[in-house]
């Protein structure tokens, strides 16, 4: 019994272990910035953005990460759950189910949030101005350069 306990409790933490860069990969994608906003605003003039464009990039940027900031703490709080309710000696499985699908609805939020931040802020830019971004974003490549910063915030 114990050594189906001790393999049952690998499985767990080797669930546990795989899953955490994803969590910090979101992290740090937030610091970064959820969408394309940073660099349609980082050539801004090269493209030909509206001040109303850039206002509206802006709103859907600061609208996603805010929404992954709410999920983050609960992530964390869920993921030091799984952890406690996994070092016990006798393992509730109910419980851990319970926290694993917690953990996995957490991250389906975070990534929706960042999948519909791109959707939304591609839907600001005319279909001349993606183009003209993605030739940007093309040389820049070519050329193993990295994007100018973002303009410095108001």
């Amino acid at each position: 019994m114990k050594r189906v306990l001790k393999i049952g409790l690998w499985i767990v933490l080797i669930t546990i272990v795989t899953s955490l860069p994803s969590i910090a990969e979101e992290r740090a994608q937030a610091k970064r910035g959820v969408g394309p906003a940073n660099f349609y605003l980082s050539i801004k003039d090269k493209i030909g953005i509206t001040k109303e464009q850039e206002e509206k990039l802006i709103t859907i940027e600061k609208d996603a990460v805010k929404k992954l900031d709410e999920i983050t703490p609960s992530m964390m709080k869920a993921q030091q759950s799984l952890n406690a309710a996994t070092k016990e000696e006798e393992v509730d499985l109910k419980k851990t189910r319970e926290l694993l699908s917690s953990i996995a609805n957490l991250e389906t939020d975070g990534k929706f949030a960042m999948i519909e931040a791109m959707v939304l802020e591609n839907k600001v830019l005319t279909k001349e101005q993606k183009e003209k971004a993605k030739e940007i974003a093309r040389e820049m490549s070519k050329g193993g350069q990295s994007p100018p910063p973002p303009p410095a915030k108001k």
